[in-house]
C-alpha cells in the first residue's frame, strides 16, 4: 500500500553549523528552522535557501523538540515532506498595519490552492507584534475556513524565504493533499474550586500591556487579595495562577509579566477595558495533555503529524515538575511531533500565553 501520510524530518547542530543540520534532509517541501540566539538568525536563513532553493522556509528564535529530542542549543531544522504544498511569506509592519501586505497571503492561498479544511496557517512572529499579527491573519483565513496556529519568536525579527524581517510576521500557508489540518489549543488551566468568579477591567493600557484595575481596585490588590499572597510573589505564581480571558464559552491564558509601584500589573498578552478576567487554577496537566491526543485521533483518525508551539512558561513549569521529557514521550507515542518553544502562542483568532497550539494532520 502506498504511503500517503505527510512527513517530519529533522536536523540539528549544537554548534549552529547549517550545512551539518541540514546534511540528512532530502526533498522537502517546507523547512521550518530554530536559532538559540537572534544573531545567528540571517546566517542560517541564507545558508537554508542556497541549499533548498524556493522550498518555503520560516524561522525564529528558541528551543525546539522532535520526538523526544530537545535542542536548546545551536539550530535545529524541521523538514515537512511528502503530500502537502507549501508556500510562504511575511506580513512586514506588522506592529502598525501588517494590512498593508494582505496581497502575500492572498496569493500564498491561491499558490497552493487553498481549500476548506485541508488548508491551514503556520505563523512565527516577532515578539511584540502578536495582536496585530494574528488579527490580519484570522480575519483573513477564518472566514474561509482555514485553521491557524503558531506563536512568538524570543526575538525582535523572523526570517522567511532567505530574508530576515524585524517587526514581522513570517508564515506558511500548507495545504494536506491527502487529508485534513486541524488548529488545537491545550489549556492546563481550571477555574478555582469549579466557580467562575470573574473581574471586569476597568482602567488599562493594551498598549504597553497594562492593567491598571480589576472592579475600580489596582489589579495588584485584586490578585494578592484572591490568592492570600504578598506582592513580592505575584510574579512567580503565575506559573500557577495566570488571568484567564473570559471570552464566550472558552477561556485564554493571560500571564503575569510584573508589578509596577501603582498597583498596576503588567501581562504577556493585552487586556482591554471591559474585558472580563479570572484567575486560574492548574488542572491536572498529564490528563489534559492525554485529552488533547484523544481529540486529535477522534477527530482526525491516526493523524501522521503535529507541528506545534509550546509557551515558554510551560517548558519551565513542566521542566522543573520533571515532566517535560514524558511530555515529548507521550506526544510522539501518538503522533510524529516536532515544534518550537515560544513566548506567545496563536489559535485561530486569539494570542494567548501558557498555552500548547499546533495544527494536527491527518
Amino acid at each position: 500500500m502506498e504511503d500517503t501520510d505527510m512527513k517530519l524530518a529533522y536536523g540539528s547542530s549544537m554548534k549552529g553549523d547549517v550545512s551539518a543540520a541540514l546534511k540528512n534532509i532530502t526533498e522537502p517541501e517546507a523547512l521550518f528552522f530554530s536559532v538559540a540566539s537572534e544573531d545567528m538568525l540571517e546566517q542560517a536563513a541564507s545558508e537554508i535557501e542556497k541549499a533548498f532553493p524556493g522550498i518555503a522556509s520560516i524561522g525564529g528564535v528558541g528551543q525546539a523538540y522532535i520526538g523526544r529530542d530537545f535542542f536548546d542549543t545551536g539550530i535545529t531544522v524541521i523538514a515537512l515532506k511528502e503530500n502537502i504544498k507549501v508556500a510562504a511569506d511575511v506580513l512586514e509592519q506588522a506592529s502598525v498595519m501588517p494590512i498593508k501586505y494582505i496581497r502575500r497571503l492572498e496569493n500564498a492561498v491561491k499558490t497552493v490552492g487553498g481549500e476548506r479544511g485541508k488548508t491551514a496557517c503556520f505563523d512565527i512572529c516577532s515578539a511584540g507584534v502578536d495582536v496585530r499579527a494574528v488579527t490580519t491573519l484570522s480575519n483573513y483565513l477564518c472566514p474561509l475556513g482555514y485553521d491557524l496556529a503558531g506563536g512568538t519568536s524570543n526575538s525582535s525579527a523572523v526570517a522567511c524565504n532567505g530574508k530576515v524581517y524585524k517587526d514581522a510576521c513570517a508564515f506558511f500557508i500548507i495545504k494536506n493533499l491527502r487529508g485534513k489540518i486541524k488548529s488545537y489549543k491545550e489549556n492546563i488551566y481550571i477555574h478555582p474550586q469549579g466557580t467562575e468568579k470573574q473581574f471586569m477591567v476597568t482602567e488599562a493600557e493594551p498598549k504597553d500591556y497594562r492593567i491598571r484595575t480589576l472592579e475600580n481596585i489596582s489589579a495588584e490588590k485584586v490578585y494578592t487579595s484572591e490568592l492570600g499572597i504578598s506582592r513580592d510573589k505575584i510574579t512567580t505564581q503565575t506559573f500557577k495562577n495566570p488571568f484567564g480571558h473570559v471570552c464566550g464559552s472558552d477561556t485564554y491564558i493571560v500571564s503575569i509579566k510584573g508589578v509596577e509601584p501603582d498597583g498596576s500589573i503588567t501581562t504577556f498578552r493585552p487586556a482591554n477595558k471591559m474585558d472580563f478576567l479570572t484567575i486560574l487554577s492548574m488542572g491536572d496537566y498529564r490528563e489534559v495533555v492525554q485529552d488533547t491526543i484523544s481529540r486529535i485521533k477522534h477527530d482526525l483518525g491516526s493523524a501522521s503529524a503535529v507541528l506545534s508551539v509550546n509557551c515558554l512558561f510551560r517548558y519551565i513549569m513542566f521542566n522543573e515538575d520533571h515532566y517535560w521529557d514524558n511530555y515529548l514521550t507521550e506526544m510522539c507515542r501518538s503522533f510524529s511531533h516536532a515544534g518550537m518553544v515560544g513566548v506567545g502562542e496563536h489559535y485561530n483568532t486569539q494570542f494567548v500565553n501558557q498555552t500548547m497550539c499546533c495544527l494536527a494532520f491527518e
